[in-house]
């Protein structure tokens, strides 16, 4: 039941059409189908379901604080109770919501973890532009219900969620987006709730996603600090261990330490060779042989071994699975880097331009600076008709 108190039949009015347009954003999201949508509105509120309502809710409460002023901000006071009680206020500012404990059933926390589920999934084919402000407004739900809770068996559970929740915001920032400073404060949540969740795999892939930014600010020794610790929690998680030492030779090879980052992927691969294909949690979907591959490439690159890095990255390309058009098209412009080191300057503009192909489909913020750096590479060629051509497709994309 939504109640809105003390508002002019006009502002009532304009919350009730921001929260039901909010739902079925929601919805869209969460890729409920238009029938259900329209069942939700035929029978009103109560048809909503918990979760979506209260995020819709969460929602339009915050933009309306963002924009309120005066008058408008003072009388905003709301209340939503699927139950009909008056005790489940929601209000701007210290709210008795917000401050109260919560007891909440494992069916609660089974759906928080399939909304979770359901973003990581459309994460690989949905625009992040397009995802981020519903993954941002999950993590808020779920971290808060995780603080919330009064049942001790539930909060590991609810902080494991917050803590994946809050790991593919951050990726999605520093990735997608290009926004480290907005990435780092998802991380940081990220490792608190894995530390609450009592969860080692957690805490080590925070970690190790934290020194992408430390290694991004030329901080190479906080960035292997942060790495190492990750190693040392992943002792029994081959796999995720064998992804931070792929992550330590790619920041020793920035660091311009060839012989120990050549050491650390030997490292990573003789770790990946032991995993076992059901070690992996199911929210590590983005580390396999494939993956591996291409950060061998990259290496092999920037050690100078074009030979040996075009054929990993061969390799790499042709193990992808289909879905990941993101890891593709940093490949692809790889590969072009290769020919643009030797002088082949169409066969690296052919490949630039199918990479951002794939990142026109897709806007994915790694991949086009990969782009920008083979355009850097190719500056002696700048007057090739093939270079005018990639410059051309990358400002469109940008």
């Amino acid at each position: 039941m939504i109640v809105v108190g003390r508002w002019t039949g006009q502002e009532a009015s304009a919350l009730r059409h921001a929260l039901r347009l909010t739902i079925r954003d929601f919805a869209e999201h969460l890729g409920v189908a238009e029938r259900t949508v329209a069942k939700w509105e035929a029978g009103g509120s109560a048809m909503v379901p918990v979760l979506v309502m209260q995020a819709a809710l969460d929602t339009v409460l915050e933009r309306a604080a963002d924009q309120a002023k005066g008058r408008f901000g003072m009388l905003l006071a709301a209340t939503w109770d699927p139950a009909g009680s008056a005790d489940s206020a929601v209000t701007l500012g210290g709210s008795r919501r917000a401050e109260r404990m919560l007891r909440l059933s494992e069916e609660t926390a089974g759906n928080l973890a399939a909304v979770t589920a359901s973003y990581r999934r459309m994460y690989h084919t949905v625009d992040a532009h397009d995802l981020i402000d519903g993954v941002a407004q999950h993590v808020r739900t779920t971290r808060a219900y995780w603080r919330r809770t009064t049942d001790p068996e539930l909060r590991p559970s609810l902080a494991a969620i917050t803590s994946q929740t809050a790991m593919l915001a951050g990726r999605m920032s520093f990735f997608d987006l290009g926004r480290p400073s907005q990435a780092e404060p998802y991380y940081q949540n990220a490792l608190e709730a894995a530390e609450g969740a009592g969860d080692r795999a957690l805490q080590a892939v925070a970690l190790g996603t934290k020194s992408f930014i430390s290694r991004d600010r030329g901080d190479f020794d906080g960035a292997l600090h942060l790495l190492r610790q990750a190693q040392d929690l992943t002792a029994d998680q081959p796999t995720i261990r064998s992804w931070a030492t792929a992550l330590e030779a790619m920041t020793r090879s920035w660091a311009h330490q060839p012989n120990q980052s050549l050491a650390a992927m030997e490292r990573a691969e003789a770790l990946l060779d032991q995993a076992r294909a059901d070690d992996r949690p199911a929210w590590f979907d983005y580390y396999d042989p494939a993956r591996l591959a291409g950060f061998q490439g990259l290496i092999r690159i920037r050690l100078g071994d074009p030979e040996t890095a075009q054929t990993l990255l061969d390799a790499a390309i042709a193990a992808l699975p289909s879905q990941a058009a993101k890891q593709r098209a940093c490949y692809l412009a790889d590969q072009a880097t290769v020919y643009a080191n030797a002088g082949e300057v169409e066969a690296a503009c052919q490949l630039g331009i199918q990479a951002l192909g794939l990142l026109d489909e897709l806007e994915y913020a790694t991949g086009v600076q990969r782009v920008r750096d083979l355009r850097s590479t190719l500056r002696p060629h700048w007057n090739h008709p093939a270079v005018a051509a990639l410059t051309e497709r990358l400002l469109l994309v940008s």
